[in-house]
C-alpha cells in the first residue's frame, strides 16, 4: 500500500470518527467527495468545511441535513430552495425552515413537514401558511406555545386554543380575552398545567371548580390563589395534598384547625413535614398534640419543645414521647 493511499484511509478513518476534523485538511482533501460524505454523515455540521463545489452537492448535503437538519444552512442557495434536500432537513428539524426561499417558506407540504417536527418552525413559515388552520393544528400539537405565532383570528379559535393548552396548559397565554374566559378552555389549560391559572380570567380565577382543578395539578399555584377561595379549606387542603411544601403557603386560618394540619400530616406520612407546621399554631393545641405523637413524621423534639403542653398528656403518652426521642 503506497503512502498516499494510506494517508487517505488514516484521513477517512479520522473523519469517520469525529466529521468535524475535516476543518483541518487541506482543501484538496476538503473536495473529496468520498472524505467529505464520510464527514457529514458522522456530523451534518462539517459540511461547512466542504468546497465550495461539495457545498452544491446535492448528494453531499442531502447527507448532511439527513444526520442534522441545521447543516442546511451551509448548503448554496440552490440546494437550499431544493424541495428534496429541504424536506428531509426540516424532518429532522423543523426550524431548519429558516434556512430557505420565502418560495419555499409558503410551500404547505414543506411547512407540514416542518411543524410536525417541531411546531415553533411555525414562525418561519409564510404568513399565509401561520394563519393556515390546519398547519396551525399540527403545530400546536407538538408545541402549543406556536399559538404565539398565529393570528389574533385564530387566538379567539376554540378549536385551536383548546388544542394548544391541551398541549401546554400555559399557551392560555396567547389566547383570546374572550378564551380566556371560556370555562371549558381554562379547564383544559389548569388540567395540563395549574399555573395556567395565572392567565384566566379573574371571573373563572375566582371559580371554585377551576382552582381545585388547577391546585390539584400544581399544589405551589396556591400562594397565588384568589381572594376569594385563599380561605376555602377544601382548595387548601387539595394543594397541600399535591404538594406537602404548599403548607408554607395555607391560610392562618387552617394554622390551628387540627384536622386540617392532621390530614396533611398523614397523607405524606413518609416525609417529615414538621419544618412546614412547627411554627402553626396548632402546636399549641393539645389535642393535636395527643395525635401527632403517634405520627412518624412529626418530630418529637419539636413537640418537647412545648413543655407548656405536656401537663396535658397522660402518663403513658408522655412515657411514649419521652421513649421516642
Amino acid at each position: 500500500m503506497n503512502s498516499e493511499l494510506q494517508k487517505r484511509l488514516q484521513t477517512l478513518q479520522k473523519v469517520a470518527h469525529n466529521g468535524l476534523k475535516l476543518r483541518k485538511l487541506p482543501y484538496v482533501l476538503q473536495n473529496d467527495k468520498k472524505i467529505v460524505l464520510t464527514a457529514v454523515t458522522q456530523n451534518g455540521h462539517a459540511l461547512q468545511y466542504a468546497s465550495n463545489e461539495l457545498l452544491n452537492n446535492k448528494e453531499v448535503v442531502l447527507a448532511a441535513v439527513v444526520q442534522n437538519g441545521w447543516a442546511l444552512q451551509y448548503a448554496l442557495n440552490e440546494l437550499r430552495n431544493d424541495k428534496e434536500v429541504v424536506l428531509a432537513a426540516v424532518k429532522k428539524d423543523g426550524c431548519a425552515l429558516q434556512y430557505v426561499s420565502k418560495e419555499i417558506r409558503n410551500d404547505k407540504e414543506v411547512v407540514l413537514a416542518a411543524v410536525t417536527q417541531n411546531g415553533s418552525a411555525l414562525f418561519y413559515a409564510s404568513h399565509e401558511l401561520r394563519n393556515d388552520k390546519e398547519v396551525v393544528l399540527v403545530a400546536i400539537t407538538q408545541n402549543g406555545n406556536a399559538l404565539y405565532y398565529v393570528s389574533n383570528e385564530l387566538r379567539n379559535d376554540k378549536e385551536v386554543v383548546l388544542a394548544a393548552v391541551t398541549q401546554n396548559g400555559n399557551a392560555l397565554f396567547y389566547a383570546s380575552t374572550k378564551l380566556q374566559n371560556n370555562k371549558e378552555v381554562v379547564l383544559a389549560a389548569v388540567t395540563q398545567s395549574g399555573r395556567a391559572l395565572f392567565y384566566a380570567s379573574t371571573k373563572l380565577q375566582n371559580d371554585k371548580e377551576v382552582s381545585l382543578v388547577a391546585v390539584a395539578q400544581n399544589g405551589k399555584v396556591l400562594k397565588y390563589i384568589s381572594n376569594k377561595l385563599q380561605n376555602d379549606k377544601e382548595v387548601n387542603l387539595t394543594a397541600v395534598i399535591q404538594n406537602y411544601k404548599t403548607l408554607k403557603y395555607v391560610s392562618q386560618i387552617f394554622q390551628n384547625d387540627v384536622d386540617f394540619v392532621l390530614k396533611a400530616v398523614r397523607v405524606h406520612s413518609t416525609i417529615d413535614i414538621t419544618p412546614y407546621v412547627q411554627y402553626f399554631k396548632v402546636f399549641n393545641n393539645p389535642e393535636f398534640i395527643r395525635e401527632a405523637v403517634y405520627l412518624p413524621n412529626v418530630s418529637t423534639k419539636k413537640i418537647c419543645k412545648c413543655r407548656v403542653l405536656l401537663k396535658y398528656l397522660p402518663p403513658t403518652m408522655l412515657d411514649l414521647l419521652y421513649g421516642l426521642i
